[in-house]
């Protein structure tokens, strides 16, 4: 028989490619030519319609790009049996949202979708509306008038992204044809040789007879009006348009009761207004914390602008009754500095408090644990404690003689605020979580398992919870509160006092941090905002409010020709892997969820290159590091946040600094840290 030839030769040749040739290259695919794909070859259309390529298509197209965090928007933790097509196009035909985190010094908003994720992009911080007020930096608004300036920023900001078709809220500014309306802004596209031009235009009036709107373009008023068809105008959204998800502060809900709640609400309302198009709904920051690390039990801590609040979450409910505060946050801690830096500089006055802060943020860290002895006292004593002191220029209308301040033991002594307990009668910041979790206990309406997730969950949020270093020493000094005999029934819930866990902010598939603990409540409203079925809906259990796993139906259990029974649940183990299970466990410390993980790994400080390890004695001792017992084999390391060049860098890079190799007889070694009782700062 004769070969055919041409067109036909290579379609006899493409009918006999194996089907995971075929599969290999569907999958290789995105979504857009997937479709184009499987409309003009019948061959390839047929692996369009394996589950197992939407499941795929889903993971690398939606947001958040974690599996894990993926799985908690969708409320399951079993692929098999969902219609991930359909989700996935849910998501992409949503309506935007927006998400705000209301504060009190600073408030954060973004816009979110289930596709497109985060207006700003991971790793880039949110917008900010400045609440505190100082000498040199007026608020953007009274706190009465926040959500207000919210709507009217976006709305600015959609004028712009109406006719750019490369900017990231060019989608969320338009809305369907079929809300075209009278004195509303519209998109009319203009045909060109090069293509479409978009032109911002006002509507004037609707002729019923002719079926055309008169509009006059936005930005040339000197035009006169003209008449367009319905089919080439796209109105454009206004930010009351867009639903939004507001997070109701820690203050609010530690403290709710009548009064306080309603006039909170009057609050909302009198912002909003009670004619808003889009759905509006409020949620405890603490639960939206939680959402980011795909949890929904857990104690939350914020480190507020006045006061720090431990919060305790049980499967997805609130326990206001059981907050603990501290009487202390990041105000405090910027004081401090301000008094700190006029010591040194007798020219620096409270007017400079936004330059302190700044200097706050960008150069202190949390020191490892001084063992018996206070901080102040070993300072005072002479010890260094293996600070690099960094020299700051002075702004220019601070300066007398002197031109820099150099930056030392104020570079720990400010963050060691949150753990002296010699300061009065308020309680640290460990305590307070300790606290919170015996007044949980104490209640006798929870299990032991409860308590001890809400031990092993802890959350940090918050300005100051960005200081590096902070979340292992909170992790340890809990560990070590625990051991004492007044915490004897509290710890009898947990196998092992070094079964708690100061939770990691979410890292991306590449292990890139994909937002800083400062705005971790506003990541999680929109991971919960980004689900296909939105803020309110997912899949729980009633009682215990957990994430359900949805069982395999029974046309999954049917074998077929594409290898029925096996190959179904082969995907199921496989996608359950990937999906993370143990959901907490990859935000533990050695556990691959965050940029602190093994962040007091004993590393030596060399004096002819700062920061270099002495890797074999690094290498040798490396067993003795703090890890989960579930992540013991994490490949993650990083060296501690005492490293001094590394700290003086600003942003989420912060705390993470990981090692370089450099050989052992390079350089001087000065200190080692362990975080165990007894042994830090130990001379090496």
């Amino acid at each position: 028989m004769e070969e055919p030839s041409g067109a036909m030769g290579c379609f006899s040749q493409l009918l006999h490619m194996p089907h995971e040739v075929c599969a290999g290259i569907v999958w290789s695919l995105g979504v857009e030519d997937t479709a184009k794909l499987a409309s003009s070859c019948k061959l390839f259309a047929q692996e369009t319609t394996d589950a197992e390529l939407w499941f795929q298509l889903f993971l690398r197209t939606c947001w958040p790009p974690s599996g894990a965090l993926l799985a908690f928007a969708e409320g399951t933790t079993t692929p098999v049996g969902i219609d991930w097509r359909h989700r996935m196009q849910v998501r992409m035909e949503s309506t935007p949202t927006i998400v705000v985190d209301m504060g009190r010094g600073y408030t954060k908003f973004t816009v979110a979708h289930g596709v497109r994720g985060r207006w700003e992009m991971d790793g880039c911080p949110p917008e900010l509306v400045q609440l505190c007020s100082s000498p040199t930096h007026p608020p953007d608004c009274d706190r009465n008038e926040q959500l207000s300036y919210i709507h009217h920023r976006l709305d600015r900001t959609f004028l712009d992204a109406a006719t750019d078709p490369s900017h990231r809220l060019h989608k969320a500014a338009l809305g369907p044809r079929s809300e075209l309306k009278v004195d509303q802004y519209a998109v009319y596209r203009t045909p060109t040789a090069a293509g479409a031009n978009l032109v911002l235009v006002r509507l004037l009036q609707h002729c019923k007879e002719e079926n055309l709107w008169s509009v006059e373009a936005v930005k040339r008023r000197s035009e006169k009006p003209f008449k367009v068809g319905p089919e080439e105008l796209t109105p454009m959204r206004r930010a009351h348009d867009l639903p939004i998800l507001i997070g109701e502060p820690f203050v609010i809900t530690a403290n709710r009761d009548a009064n306080s709640q309603s006039s909170w609400d009057s609050l909302i309302r009198s912002q909003l207004g009670n004619n808003r198009p889009g759905a509006v709904q409020v949620v405890s920051q603490a639960q939206m914390a939680l959402w980011a690390h795909g949890l929904d039990h857990g104690i939350v801590v914020n480190i507020g602008q006045q006061q720090t609040i431990a919060m305790p979450v049980l499967r997805g409910e609130v326990i206001a009754s059981c907050s603990t505060t501290c009487n202390i946050g990041s105000a405090d801690l910027t004081q401090v500095m301000v008094s700190l830096m006029h010591r040194k500089a007798p020219s620096l006055d409270s007017s400079l408090m936004t330059w302190c802060r700044d200097l706050k943020e960008e150069y202190c860290y949390v020191s490892p644990p001084a063992g018996n002895m206070t901080l102040r006292a070993r300072l005072a004593a002479g010890d260094d404690f293996g600070i690099r002191p960094v020299p700051v220029e002075l702004p220019n209308f601070a300066r007398g003689e002197q031109s820099t301040v150099e930056l030392a033991e104020e570079r720990v002594i400010v963050p060691e605020v949150l753990f002296e307990s010699n300061r009065g009668p308020r309680q640290t910041l460990p305590q307070i979580i300790v606290e919170c979790a015996s007044m949980v206990h104490s209640k006798g309406t929870y299990t032991q398992e409860d308590v001890r997730d809400l031990l092993r969950q802890v959350v940090l949020v918050g300005g100051a919870a960005d200081f590096p270093g902070i979340r292992p020493r909170v992790e340890y000094e809990m560990r070590c509160l625990l051991q004492r005999a007044e915490n004897q029934q509290l710890s009898s819930c947990c196998e092992s006092t070094d079964d708690v866990y100061v939770l990691n902010p979410p890292l991306d598939r590449s292990s890139n941090p994909l937002v800083s603990p400062r705005f971790v409540p506003l990541f999680g409203g929109c991971v919960r905002a980004a689900s296909s079925a939105g803020y309110g809906e997912l899949q729980r259990d009633k009682n215990t409010g957990a994430l359900r796993s949805l069982p395999l139906q029974a046309e999954d259990l049917e074998p077929g020709e594409d290898g029925g029974l096996r190959r179904r649940l082969m995907w199921q183990r496989r996608i359950s892997g990937m999906l993370a299970l143990q959901l907490p466990n990859i935000f533990r410390t050695g556990g691959g969820g965050g940029e602190d993980d093994q962040v007091w790994q004993e590393f030596f400080e060399s004096d002819e290159e700062m920061g270099a390890p002495d890797e074999s004695a690094s290498l040798a001792c490396s067993e003795e590091s703090p890890q989960s017992p579930d992540n013991a084999s994490s490949s993650h390391s990083h060296a501690s946040p005492a490293r001094s060049g590394r700290c003086a860098t600003k942003g989420r890079g912060k705390g993470k600094g990981k090692r370089k190799g450099s050989d052992a007889s390079r350089g001087r070694s000065r200190r080692i840290w362990r975080p165990v009782p007894g042994a830090q700062g130990d001379e090496e």
